[in-house]
């Protein structure tokens, strides 16, 4: 479980207020939609539940471990070990193909031991088999997530964040995407979704809407 414990962001540049005094839970196995217009904290949120980013006040608590007490190097192996990340423009290496971004991750931890195998198992999952010997230049926007997504499971993460993962595609890839997000829920990863597209809102167990970072309950959020 992740407990967001009445966590400010404050960022001194630009004197903005990402988060005020925000406190959720995100429960094991639950699929979960951070919904809000740009500037609403979605972002900062999801880096703060990475601990790439921490809070200026507050705490967040991953499995039992405040991620602000540990030190970078053990939020990095953490982060390695525990979370995936899919974000809106896809961060694929461009000289690598499919498979070989797909297996890029399991390098740097000893946790998968036959990281091909892996690699193509997740390459199915997403129905992107084809793509395993493609390099990105060769993949539309919707072929690109695909490998960012099976990349992101690479580790057998108990968790998958993903930020604004479909913005960039066309409708088609939208509805391709959120159905294999639902799907690696169902497999038992907890998926963390922010989004400002309405139309994917009920894919989620649970709708956390944020405005000017705060929580709250429009009467037509469904």
């Amino acid at each position: 479980m992740i407990e967001v414990k009445n966590v400010t962001k404050y960022y001194e540049i630009g004197k903005v207020h990402a988060l005020r005094d925000l406190s959720l839970k995100f429960e094991d196995g639950k699929f979960y939609v951070v919904a809000g217009a740009s500037g609403s904290g979605k972002t900062t949120l999801i880096n703060l539940l990475a601990g790439i980013d921490l809070p200026s006040k507050g705490s967040v608590i991953v499995d039992g471990k405040n991620m602000a007490r540990m030190k970078e190097k053990e939020r990095r192996s953490f982060r390695l070990e525990n979370m995936g990340f899919v974000f809106q423009f896809f961060y694929l290496v461009p000289y690598l193909t499919g498979k070989e971004n797909v297996m890029l991750p399991m390098r740097y931890s000893r946790k998968i031991a036959e990281p091909e195998k892996r690699a193509m198992h997740l390459l199915r999952l997403v129905n992107g088999e084809h793509l395993a010997d493609k390099k990105p230049i060769h993949m539309s926007g919707g072929e690109m997530q695909r490998i960012a997504i099976a990349r992101a499971l690479a580790n057998d993460p108990k968790y998958l964040l993903a930020d604004e993962p479909t913005a960039n595609l066309d409708w088609k890839n939208k509805e391709r995407i959120w159905k294999i997000l639902k799907k690696v829920n169902e497999e038992g990863t907890t998926v963390i979704v922010a989004t400002h597209e309405r139309e994917f809102f009920h894919f989620g167990d649970e709708l956390i809407n944020l405005r000017d970072g705060m929580l709250y309950a429009p009467e037509d959020s469904h």
